[in-house]
């Protein structure tokens, strides 16, 4: 396996590739168009990548990165390429792209009655297997609930919580709870 991460900006050449594939890999209430990832790479410590392995299209990740830590905002795999360990290689690659950072992610949270639950405990089972471990915080956006999870322990609560009130897009008014 021979990943690069290639920035993506408004002449990527892959541009249907990265707009199938955000399409697919998120349901309509997650969803933001590729257009609008690329205008919040205009902001401080955004970046978006497209994801290759040699030549061929793998999938994209947004990072978010404050002070401290990275924040790993979409991670997309092309679900022909899906359970092929391209998700957990990039997971260890963020780690050389961003060293010495906390690194992030927030996922769906559980939920028995979802119609994609079983894909919700997958997800989390993934990030569960490569060091990631549960906060014990949960955030809300855009009317979904999700779960924060970071790579091994120590979560810092007000980093992150700087890092969120960064984003700037309609509608993004986040809630935090803890359990």
């Amino acid at each position: 396996m021979e990943l690069s991460f290639v920035p993506i900006t408004s002449n990527f050449s892959d541009m249907d590739k990265l707009n199938i594939l955000a399409k697919e890999a998120f349901p309509p209430e997650e969803y933001i168009a590729p257009d609008e990832l690329i205008k919040m790479t205009q902001q401080d410590g955004v970046s978006f990548y497209a994801i290759y392995n040699r030549l061929i299209f793998v999938g994209f990740m947004v990072v978010m990165i404050h002070e401290t830590m990275a924040y790993l905002f979409f991670l997309a795999i092309d679900s022909s390429q899906r359970s092929h360990g391209y998700g957990s290689h990039v997971l260890k690659e963020m780690r050389n792209l961003y060293p010495s950072f906390q690194y992030v992610v927030d996922m769906e949270m559980i939920d028995n009655e979802a119609e994609n639950n079983s894909q919700r405990i997958s997800r989390r089972n993934f990030y569960i297997r490569n060091g990631y471990e549960p906060t014990g915080y949960f955030i809300s956006y855009f009317d979904v609930s999700y779960e924060i999870l970071c790579y091994e322990g120590n979560f810092d609560f007000k980093i992150f919580k700087k890092l969120i009130s960064k984003i700037q897009m309609e509608g993004f008014t986040p809630c935090f709870w803890q359990e």
